[in-house]
Order: structure tokens, then sequence, then C-alpha cells
């Protein structure tokens, strides 16, 4: 049993996925930790899955609409064993709000799910 997960945020997946020429190979090295951990050492919000999504297809000039993209990227987040995908609740998104204002964060960087069902 995991006491307290470890977030992980977009740029993990990002730098991976698109192969970043910097972070690239110590971003995978990270995901190989993930695939080996124990569930639910790891966490990231299901926001985090649609924003690598969105850079990635920019990065890549493809779209949402193209299905096999799509897949690879979700089927990515899901085979990751140490990897758990949470929903983003209504009172994350106001607390999210919150956290702009104290901390002059942008939205998606205050939006980390709940750890609790």
């Amino acid at each position: 049993m995991v006491d307290k997960p470890k977030y992980v945020d977009v740029n993990v997946f990002i730098y991976w996925l698109g192969g970043h020429p910097v972070y690239g190979e110590k971003s995978y090295k990270w995901v190989k930790k993930i695939e080996k951990a124990s569930p639910r050492e790891y966490l990231t919000s299901s926001l985090t899955i649609y924003e690598t999504l969105i850079i990635l297809a920019g990065l890549t000039g493809r779209n949402l609409k193209n299905i096999g993209f799509v897949e690879d990227i979700v089927e990515a987040f899901t085979r990751l064993k140490g990897l758990t995908i949470e929903p983003l609740r209504s009172g994350d998104m106001v607390q999210a709000i919150e956290l702009m204002r104290k901390y002059g964060l942008d939205y998606e960087d205050s939006s980390p799910p709940s750890s609790s069902p």
C-alpha cells in the first residue's frame, strides 16, 4: 500500500511522448519507474490526458478526430501500472480558482484531482 501517491504533471508526459531533445530521456526513465510501480503509487488527473492530447496534436499537426492518435495517447497512460488517473470533481474546480488567486497559478497547474474517492 502506498501512503501518499506522487503527482505526475503534464510536462513529464509531453516530454516523454513528444521525444523532447533535452528532457525526453529523463521523462522516459521516470515513466519506466511508473510502469514498474505499485498501483496508486503515482497519480495524475484526467485533465492531464486531455492537455497531453491537445499539446501533442499541436506539436505534431494531428487533431482529436484522428482516432489512432487519440487511442495511442490514451493507451500510453492506461498501460502504466503504477499510475492512477483521477477525475476532476466540481470541488476541485472551485478550489483551483482559489489556488489561482492565492499563488498566481494558471488553471491547469492549480487543478490537481482529489486523491480520495
